[in-house]
């Protein structure tokens, strides 16, 4: 008997299925061809053809070289890894009493904050630059910073930059803003600052062109475009280098340790040339969709307001954010869940915190009775019309349930 009540995935943005092409092309290196690269054996070199095959063809979809791409266990690992090694390579080149700064965003995923607040904790200064009411990071506030910082350097007689890094994520996970990484990579390179980009939640749903935005370092992650789990990437611009996060064996050219995940690797290459198959005509349509569910929603009940920038130009095309007033959004979730629609309140990385979410209240939005009610719903790329239809149904209906069980608390 066919299901009457369908349960809608609108959690994309935390994870997304596998593609069926990328588990096709990973099987051989799960099963037959299982060789350690490392090794010089036939077994072994074929595993390592396929791990360079995989390299080049992830790295042209984003325009790069080859020898630019690194492969990691996924975006937690590559933000570690930029963020420490780019105070270390400071370190190296400029000593002691040059002042260790990394400048960053209030709005960044966790694994940038958290790891900036280890390095803190280690004697790193770290700046957390505001953004506006849509989540944008303003390119004054990066430039007055960088400034600031060059004064403090010259009064102190010290000949190096402002800052070792600086890191700005290319479009954020929560209310899916879409920042002006051109033009904030820009300003820290007219200081000498190298410019890295969290791009885990843009790659594979908005056009990346490692040369286009002028970033010297970015970093992705398989699962988020239909990739496997437990694979992701980092990219580092010809004639910027970095010490090794994990160090032990030569591979990955010496810079990051540890038998590769070749068929990980695949996948996530496989998966990548998928999702990058007309993708601005993908996005537009896809776009369309979420606009259309924004407004239904805000239509059908009062008193909830999208978060982001509403320019689609400036926005992730599947996700649509709100808050909603006297919500609390653990609960509108668990209520949706039952409905049969899985969405988020906040960033999926981030459960078991308590408090509003850290992307909300940098948007300024200090109430609780707003704060507390965030929605994220994160959309497919194959959704449609008639799903669209049924998420504008259920999820008014779960949020006024919300809202009076709120009340009765």
């Amino acid at each position: 008997m066919e299901d009457a009540t369908p349960y809608l995935y609108a959690d994309n943005a935390a994870t997304t299925p596998l593609s069926p092409r990328a588990l096709e092309a990973m099987m051989p290196y799960l099963t037959s061809t299982f060789g350690n690269p490392s090794g010089i054996h036939r077994v072994a070199r074929d595993a390592a053809l396929a791990l360079d095959d995989a390299r080049a063809r992830a790295a042209r979809c984003l325009g790069a070289a080859a020898h630019e791409l690194y492969f990691t266990s996924g975006g937690s690992e590559s933000d570690a890894w930029i963020l420490r090694g780019a105070v270390a390579r400071f370190r190296d080149r400029f000593g002691a009493d040059a002042p260790v700064r990394l400048i960053t965003s209030a709005i960044e995923h966790h694994a940038i904050l958290h790891t900036a607040e280890a390095l803190e904790r280690e004697g790193v200064a770290v700046t957390y630059l505001p953004v506006d009411g849509e989540g944008h990071v303003r390119t004054d506030d990066l430039e007055q910073t960088l400034a600031a910082a060059d004064a403090e350097n010259r009064a102190r007689g010290v000949d190096a930059p402002p800052a070792a890094l600086v890191s700005i994520m290319l479009a954020n996970n929560e209310v899916g803003t879409i920042e002006d990484v051109a033009a904030l990579a820009a300003v820290a390179h007219a200081r000498r600052v190298p410019f890295h980009t969290d791009a885990v939640q843009a790659v594979g749903h908005i056009p990346v062109d490692v040369a286009a935005l002028g970033v010297d370092a970015l970093s992705l992650s398989g699962h988020k475009f239909h990739g496997p789990r437990g694979i992701g990437a980092l990219y580092l611009r010809e004639g910027f280098s970095i010490p090794p996060l994990i160090r032990g064996g030569a591979q990955e050219r010496g810079m990051r340790a540890g038998t590769e995940n070749v068929a990980g690797a695949v996948g996530l290459a496989t998966a990548l040339e998928e999702a990058t198959v007309q993708l601005a005509e993908r996005g537009e349509r896809l776009a369309a969709l979420r606009d259309e569910l924004v407004r239904r929603i805000v239509d059908a009940v009062p008193d909830v307001r999208p978060t982001g920038d509403p320019d689609p130009a400036r926005r992730l095309p599947g996700i649509a954010s709100f808050v909603c007033h006297n919500v609390d959004g653990e609960l509108l979730v668990v209520l949706l869940d039952r409905d049969g629609v899985a969405a988020a309140t906040g960033s999926a990385c981030s459960t078991g915190e308590t408090g509003p979410s850290h992307v909300i209240a940098a948007l300024g939005i200090a109430d609780p009775r707003w704060a507390q009610g965030s929605l994220r719903l994160s959309l497919a790329d194959d959704v449609t019309a008639d799903d669209i239809a049924l998420l504008a149904e259920r999820v008014p209906a779960a949020i006024r349930r919300a809202r009076n069980l709120s009340a009765m608390v």
